[in-house]
């Protein structure tokens, strides 16, 4: 338990290996139990009330990130869980190229991080960069729908498949198309 940090992101990454040992087919782990803006919560560090987002992730969220995730990729990989279990590490928005008013960052949709491990996907791989800020993407771009047909793809689904909406409507469940480039 004290490699994995006690703390409620460490311990529910540790419930997540647990579950994956079990036979369990989806586990979402959350940061915390709030969004965020101060020490104890989640990434959304606008400058919430005065409270500048650079001390929190220096001393709060990264410690704890680096402490745990890495910990939950070598469990899996110990356990021979890693190649069949895919681990997506993300948020909802990159940040802000330029620091606020507040010296924060505000949610910036044009470019951002994933990570993908295990699961199908190739070990040590980066693609795409960013532009020398951060602002955009520079190199092999890659939109949300690209990245859920991805996901869908490694969880064995058809991308393409339709599913039946409001009103019996087809809806496919994505738009994209897998990024082949990452796979194993």
């Amino acid at each position: 338990r004290d490699s994995y940090g006690r703390t409620a992101y460490g311990q529910s990454c540790l419930l997540a290996r647990r579950l994956v040992e079990a036979g369990t087919k989806f586990v979402t782990v959350y940061f915390s139990p709030n969004i965020g803006g101060n020490v104890g919560s989640g990434w959304d560090t606008h400058g919430n009330n005065g409270t500048k987002m650079f001390p929190i992730i220096e001393k709060y969220h990264l410690p704890m990130t680096d402490q745990t995730l890495p910990t939950l990729l070598e469990e899996l990989d110990q356990r021979g869980l890693l190649d069949t279990t895919l681990v997506v590490w993300m948020g909802e928005f990159g940040r802000t190229p330029r620091i606020n008013n507040q010296a924060s960052r505000d949610h910036w949709p044009d470019c951002y991080t994933v990570l993908l491990a295990g699961g199908g996907v190739k070990r040590g791989y980066i693609h795409g960069a960013s532009d020398k800020t951060a602002s955009y993407p520079a190199q092999d771009p890659v939109r949300p729908d690209d990245l859920t047909a991805t996901i869908y793809y490694l969880l064995g689904i058809d991308p393409h498949t339709e599913v039946r909406g409001t009103g019996d409507r087809p809806v496919s469940i994505s738009e994209g198309n897998p990024i082949t480039a990452i796979l194993a």
